[in-house]
């Protein structure tokens, strides 16, 4: 059985924002992973950066960044 955890996801309008989070991140070393957007949510792209929960903080200047690219911020556990 897989264990579930609390996880921060950004969901985007386009793939193509979050293609452009995922290098931000790596770049930047800000740790997290894209992932299909999970079925309780929706969103445009199909896609979300994910990040452990207590890792929140981590994404203020993604967040920032992106802004116009965000569709929405979620907590799940995943």
């Amino acid at each position: 059985m897989i264990r579930k955890i609390p996880r921060y996801l950004l969901t985007f309008f386009s793939t193509s924002g979050a293609m452009a989070v995922e290098k931000y991140c790596k770049q930047n070393g800000i740790a997290g992973r894209l992932l299909p957007v999970p079925r309780e949510i929706s969103a445009s792209c199909g896609l979300a950066w994910a990040v452990p929960l207590e890792q929140k903080g981590e994404l203020a200047a993604v967040e920032a960044e992106f802004a116009d690219e965000i569709e929405g911020k979620w907590s799940l556990e995943l």
